[in-house]
């Protein structure tokens, strides 16, 4: 491998290109009046399983607290794109439920810009992105969870 090769290949080069990507990913979530907790909310709301369409579910998802869980899921309800449906079986349990107009909104998805300049790659690199990707975002999680 070239020197120019192995220092584009460095660890730190790498995180700063996805640390990159990633500032780029996010400020794509700022459009049509949502910021990006609220979009990954919607989304989330909208493919999750009834059961689990609840804030504790959503904050673990998201990795963040119930609280500011709870607040994202305020705004979305105020803007009229989550409803609350209580659980017949257990009146202490609220699910939210995207709103037609929320799944419309999902059609202008942001994050679908970013998965098509993905979905451009060859499929085997496709795979490979997501599996080293994935055993990144692993190595991450535990060395959050350790801290």
């Amino acid at each position: 491998m070239s020197n120019t090769h192995s220092s584009l290949a460095s660890p730190q080069a790498i995180a700063e290109v996805m640390m990159h990507i990633g500032h780029i990913a996010d400020s794509l979530g700022y459009s049509r009046g949502l910021k990006p907790s609220q979009w990954t909310a919607l989304r989330y709301f909208a493919s999750a399983n009834p059961s689990q369409r609840t804030v504790s579910a959503f904050a673990d998802f998201h990795a963040t607290t119930r609280g500011a869980a709870s607040q994202t899921v305020e705004v979305l309800v105020g803007k009229g794109f989550l409803t609350r449906v209580p659980v017949p079986e257990d009146r202490r349990v609220v699910q939210l439920h995207p709103t037609p107009t929320a799944l419309d909104l999902l059609e202008h998805d942001p994050l679908k810009e970013f998965a098509a300049v993905i979905g451009n790659l060859p499929q085997d690199e496709q795979y490979q992105l997501a599996d080293v990707l994935s055993r990144v975002l692993r190595g991450l999680l535990i060395k959050r969870q350790a801290a």
